[in-house]
């Protein structure tokens, strides 16, 4: 074989791999979801108020979590209102209604939804406790 005929096969050969791995990295797998990047918000430290009827107390601390770092300046702005909807979220509810693990994830949906209507909707995309003690 004369040098030419090698460097076309070097060359088809090193593009026939670049070609397969540009395939399998990118079309290979089309169940693969891009990485989203989260963002916390506390909206000014922990709540605590008396619950509806029974003479109980709630102690939470709040964390919303976003997808897009724009709406964390949506949520400082509007701390004030935010705030004020989860004290009236959590004077709402009776101690029966925030008890168990069933009890606070509607809890935590109640806030993620008032939330939501406050800056728009789907931007809180999940809430957080960080402290939860009812008395």
């Amino acid at each position: 074989m004369n040098t030419k005929t090698i460097l076309i096969v070097v060359i088809a050969m090193v593009l026939s791999f670049g070609v397969a791995f540009v395939y399998f990295n990118n079309f290979a797998h089309p169940n693969k979801t891009p990485e989203v990047t989260y963002y916390n918000y506390s909206p000014g430290g922990e709540f605590i108020t008396n619950l509806k009827g029974d003479g109980k107390f709630i102690k939470v601390v709040v964390e919303l979590q976003v997808t897009d770092p724009k709406v964390v300046k949506k949520l400082e702005e509007n701390t004030p209102q935010i705030r004020d909807a989860i004290i009236r979220i959590l004077r709402s509810k009776t101690g029966q209604e925030v008890e168990g693990p069933q009890g606070q994830e509607m809890l935590k949906n109640d806030i993620k939804n008032e939330v939501n209507k406050l800056i728009g909707e789907g931007k809180v995309v999940n809430v957080y406790f960080d402290d939860f003690i009812v008395q």
